[in-house]
């Protein structure tokens, strides 16, 4: 009896309280805390503190996603400090795949993975900039700093077609179709890159391109945290060119003039009142381009908050976000309001509730001009040099032609664009026997816009006016209606794991759209549609729609933890296609061997994981129109009846009964390592993607009538490898990583159709890139007349100074001469990046933190618009570099950086597609670089409130390069005269986190 008691006393449940804190001092809510061998367990409060009753000879056990689970022995103590180290290891890492989640050790296809912290706390507007850097086999190309259109296209291995078909990636948020930049960054928890067939192939004919899903934050059980993020800071635009003043412009239009033969345009004392700037209206000295570029605030403001809480059946997450952003560009802003609503319900035992709620309401202001919007505003300040004034003294306009730039800022005239998104989705998940669940999930996508596009007309002086006023309104909408059912299975038999999906998914899309335009309004002050004259009245609308229907199924298999298998299979059937063609089947396989887990290398201390993986899989691509094996009717083909204008309808091109969708074929040879007690990891791709059936048009006679039908007959392929590093360690209270990445991808065109090797229009050759440059190789500029007369002839009427094109070929094959474009062009170049780099390198130690993030693209060539190539084209400026540089009859240097000063026009020769002036783009670019503080736990206390953290950054601080002197080389800007812009920018922002 005795004995029993004592034992019975050495058992006795104890109260055991403690608090859990990061290695940094934060406390850490949310952490569950098991006692070993029993059914007790409970979670660390908002200020990470806890109790459970428990005995002596009791096991403590925390554990934290993220953290490395710890066990303590409760002994004679009941007070516990524990502090939690972050996982080293990825090993444990799960990653969302389609319509599930793995871990990523099991993975057998190419799957990159972002995760919040790698993008929280970057100034950026739109998800789309949050790729940049982070992941290998992602081409990410920021081309404008816009407001409220700053998003970045993304490619996923190469370019994939070069039909209408597209090469965006599908983009699912929280599992339903939408744009990247439909989610606010702030509530980004994961993304995943699907990148090879065997990942995506599960999305059958929308996959071509690859597969991003975006997976949004979500509650936590516990108590109510509220989070609030904000930043505020301003813009600058990353490069600008640096024009000459008005007094040297005027010395070098008179140089250009004698060049080519022509008297002087200004004279001495012309020159000097340039320069002395005695009289600004009629001599002065305006920097036009840089004054637009500077006339916006270019403040960006950010504001987020987030609720998060719930009890052991119910959780959620609420978050409301604002985003500010003034342009660079005087009467430029972007709003945007949004919110998130996520909600996990477990309704019974064997019955969870997931709804997810999204959207936004955005509004973009901005100034136009005459003939076009604000990007053309600014290709037209390119051109405007400083011998024109801005505003005069006397209220008037200085202007070229029918272009001023600060005259259209002072004008009425406005750009209005409104956009609403809904995006929501609700899955009911049913454990209705054992190893089996079946859930339904059903999506709907709303957007629409109204655009107003208002022209006033405009006085610049006693003989300059511009008219009528006039307005366009235009208006649409489109929704798309997801409903989906999936079946898992899931069973572990010894040393056998399967997992099992079949699924089944149907998508219907609608759209529509009307527009009405009136001019003449009465002043520039009333532009609602009903204001204006109905002499002139147009209107016109539009709809339509598609659907998509898909049986679907994934088998895993694993033996031993040791051998993977995967296989996956979609039957898609699309309504872009005719009946007997409409279905197509999608499959792939893939395999894993996790050699590390053999006996020959288990016990290898510094091998903690070693795979093999290898795939392959077809993917499609039906984005080819909503009717193209129809003979579609077009309207407005007005015709004359009776002396009567009457509205008509015609086909205009033939229709091809036998389309189908582009598929490709990916195969993927890979090896995931994890070394070093887990402090590296490496993952290695080799891949090789084909694309077959394009869509392209065949040549037929002008007898025909009609545009020709497009046909499949063009392929492409894309082979090339990546490499992701991750190294992460600590030195003392140092804790660092690094993160770099690299990827090749080699693009060539193999089949255009139609028995073509070339097709210079549309920059297409057989066995180059997609989108190649073609053009003349240049060979130095002339010296003098001898040189001219000696050379081949050239293809223009050559002079000393400007451009020696090579004689490469002739009609025998060898060079004979001449220089034509026919034996003599040759592709010079491609604007598609074959390298894509980046890092991301983070240190940390006691509250401090450093981040930085580098960008890189490179092997790709680019050329810029005419106004920015060229000096005094149409009337155009001159950058110092070009003066600095030039070729001279002083100094007739053949390898000079710019040809002699003339006047130049579309149809110069010395401008002609060449190597001169295709320069290389490739860059390096500081990214992002972060300088943050958390406070200390101390502190936190005596406020109440769970993390209090500051920081500054900067986006898009600073790029290398040997593009263009003064202009970005990742800027979206086409060649020719009409090239219009928005310059990138770089952003500065002090921000703020704060958890209570």
């Amino acid at each position: 009896m005795i004995l029993f008691i004592g034992l019975f006393a050495n058992a006795q449940d104890v109260p055991v309280k403690g608090i859990v804190t990061s290695v940094d001092g934060q406390t850490v809510p949310g952490v569950n805390i098991t006692v070993d061998g029993t059914n007790k367990s409970t979670t660390t409060d908002f200020d990470g503190k806890f109790v459970i009753d428990a005995s002596k000879n009791d096991v403590l056990t925390f554990t934290f996603l993220g953290y490395i689970t710890q066990k303590v022995n409760v002994s004679n103590n009941t007070f516990f400090t524990i502090t939690l180290k972050e996982e080293l290891s990825q090993l444990q890492e799960v990653i969302v795949v389609g319509y599930g989640s793995q871990k990523k050790v099991n993975l057998t296809g190419s799957v990159s993975s972002i995760s919040a912290k790698e993008i929280e706390n970057r100034p950026i507007t739109q998800a789309s900039q949050a790729l940049s850097g982070l992941a290998s086999g992602v081409t990410v190309q920021q081309g404008s700093g816009r407001p409220g259109n700053d998003g970045a296209s993304i490619r996923l291995r190469g370019i994939g077609t070069f039909s209408g078909a597209g090469n965006d990636p599908l983009v699912l948020i929280d599992g339903l179709a939408s744009s990247l930049n439909d989610v606010d960054p702030n509530n980004i928890k994961s993304v995943s890159i699907l990148k090879d067939a065997a990942s995506a192939s599960i999305y059958g004919t929308r996959a071509a391109n690859g597969v991003i899903l975006i997976e949004t934050k979500r509650g936590k059980k516990g108590m109510l945290t509220v989070g609030y993020n904000t930043y505020v800071g301003f813009q600058k635009v990353t490069a600008l060119p640096d024009f000459v003043d008005s007094a040297t412009y005027a010395t070098l239009r008179n140089e250009a003039n004698s060049n080519m033969g022509g008297s002087p345009s200004y004279t001495a004392a012309e020159i000097e009142k340039f320069r002395n700037q005695s009289d600004p209206d009629n001599y002065p000295n305006v920097p036009h381009l840089k004054n637009l570029l500077t006339s916006g605030s270019g403040l960006q403001m950010s504001h987020n908050f987030s609720f998060t809480g719930g009890d052991e059946k119910n959780t959620f997450l609420f978050s409301l976000g604002y985003l500010d952003q003034d342009g660079v560009v005087a009467e430029n802003n972007y709003k945007r309001y949004n919110f998130q609503l996520n909600f996990d319900s477990q309704v019974k035992r064997n019955l969870k509730l997931t709804t997810n709620l999204s959207g936004y309401s955005a509004n973009t202001d901005e100034p136009r001009h005459y003939e076009g919007d604000m990007t053309n505003m600014i290709s037209f300040a390119v051109r405007q040099g400083p011998i024109f004034a801005a505003k005069k003294s006397d209220g008037t306009y200085g202007y070229q032609d029918n272009y001023s730039p600060q005259a259209w800022l002072d004008s009425e005239s406005f750009t209005n664009r409104k956009n609403k998104l809904f995006l929501g989705g609700t899955e009911l998940a049913w454990d209705f026997m054992k190893n089996f669940t079946l859930s339904g999930k059903v999506g709907y996508r709303y957007t629409n816009y109204r655009d107003k596009e208002f022209v006033s007309d405009f006085r610049f002086d006693a003989n300059k006016y511009l008219g009528p006023n006039s307005l366009r309104v235009s208006s649409g909408f489109d929704n798309t209606l997801t409903l989906q059912s999936l079946l898992k299975y899931a069973v572990n038999i010894n040393k056998n794991s399967i997992n099992v999906l079949a699924g089944f998914s149907q998508e219907e899309f609608y759209s529509e759209y009307v527009s009405g335009y009136r001019d003449n309004f009465p002043n520039n002050l009333l532009y609602e549609l009903n204001a204006g004259s109905p002499s002139n009245m147009q209107n016109s609308g539009s709809a339509g729609e598609w659907g998509l229907r898909s049986y679907f199924g994934r088998i895993n298999y694993s033996y031993n933890d040791r051998y993977l298998l995967e296989v996956n299979g979609r039957y898609d059937g699309t309504s872009r296609f005719p009946k007997d063609g409409r279905w197509g089947f999608f499959p792939s396989v893939s395999a894993g061997w996790k050699i590390s887990e053999e006996n020959f290398l288990k016990d290898v201390g510094w091998i903690q994981n070693l795979k093999f993986r290898a795939s392959w899989g077809q993917l499609g691509n039906q984005n080819i129109g909503n009717y193209p094996y129809q003979n579609v009717l077009s309207l407005g083909q007005n015709y004359t009846f009776g002396g009567n204008l009457a509205s008509g309808a015609a086909t205009t091109s033939l229709s091809n009964a036998n389309i189908t969708w582009e598929t490709t074929a990916v195969t993927d040879l890979g090896i995931d390592a994890t070394l070093f007690g887990g402090r590296l990891g490496v993952v290695l791709d080799y891949f090789d993607k084909k694309t077959s059936d394009i869509l392209t048009e065949i040549t037929v006679s002008k007898v025909l009538g009609l545009e020709p039908p497009t046909v499949n007959g063009g392929s492409v392929r894309n082979t090339g490898f990546e490499i992701l590093l991750n190294y992460q360690d600590k030195i003392g209270a140092v804790n660092f990583g690094i993160s770099p990445n690299f990827s090749y991808t080699n693009n060539r065109v193999t089949s255009i159709g139609n028995g073509l090797n070339q097709d210079i229009n549309r920059g297409l050759f057989v066995g180059h890139s997609v989108n190649s440059t073609y053009g003349y190789v240049a060979d130095g500029l002339f010296v003098d007349a001898n040189d001219v007369a000696t050379y081949p002839t050239q293809p223009y009427a050559a002079e000393p100074g400007f451009v020696r094109y090579k004689d490469i070929s002739g009609p025998n094959g060898v060079p004979d001469g001449k220089v034509d474009n026919t034996y003599d062009r040759k592709v010079i170049g491609s604007y598609f990046p074959k390298y894509a780099f980046g890092a991301n390198l983070q240190v940390d130690y006691k509250g401090f933190d450093v981040s930085v993030l580098l960008q890189g693209l490179a092997g790709f060539n680019r050329q810029i618009g005419s106004y920015q190539a060229f000096a005094f084209y149409n009337g155009g400026q001159v950058q110092q570099w070009q003066a600095d540089n030039r070729w001279t009859e002083e100094n007739p240097n053949p390898n000079a950086e710019y040809i002699k000063l003339t006047s130049l026009s579309g149809g110069s020769g010395t401008i002609l597609p060449s190597t001169f002036w295709d320069r290389n783009a490739s860059f390096l670019r500081i990214k992002n670089v972060q300088l943050g503080y958390n406070f200390p736990k101390s502190l936190l206390d005596a406020l109440k409130i769970q993390k209090l953290r500051l920081y500054v950054t900067g986006q898009n601080l600073f790029t290398f390069n040997s593009f263009y002197e003064g202009w970005d080389p990742e800027m979206s800007q086409s060649t020719g005269n009409s090239s219009p812009f928005y310059p990138i920018t770089s952003v500065y922002s002090l921000g703020l986190n704060l958890n209570f």
